[in-house]
């Protein structure tokens, strides 16, 4: 997957909507494995929004980065009262 995303990476920086990201795979803290950490090219792309009000907007990434609950993620009417609550 790391291969698939430093192209998504590479790509990113191709098409220019920011300045360039370094697209290369890091350590995902202690542990044995490597990610893109893709919250450094999100950051990089809400720096281009003018918009105020959606500047002011949280980050709030896909509902499983913020829950860990599988009854919370198979009912979707519960993830949108959540995602509502958060905005």
């Amino acid at each position: 997957m790391c291969d698939a995303y430093e192209v998504v990476g590479r790509t990113h920086n191709a098409i220019g909507l920011t300045g360039p990201v370094d697209p290369t795979r890091r350590p995902y803290h202690s542990r044995p494995f490597l990610v893109l950490h893709a919250e450094r090219f999100a950051r990089a792309l809400l720096e281009t929004v003018t918009d105020p009000r959606l500047r002011e907007l949280p980050l709030t990434g896909g509902v499983d980065q913020w829950a860990d609950s599988t009854d919370l993620l198979d009912r979707q009417d519960a993830i949108n009262a959540a995602v509502d609550a958060i905005v």
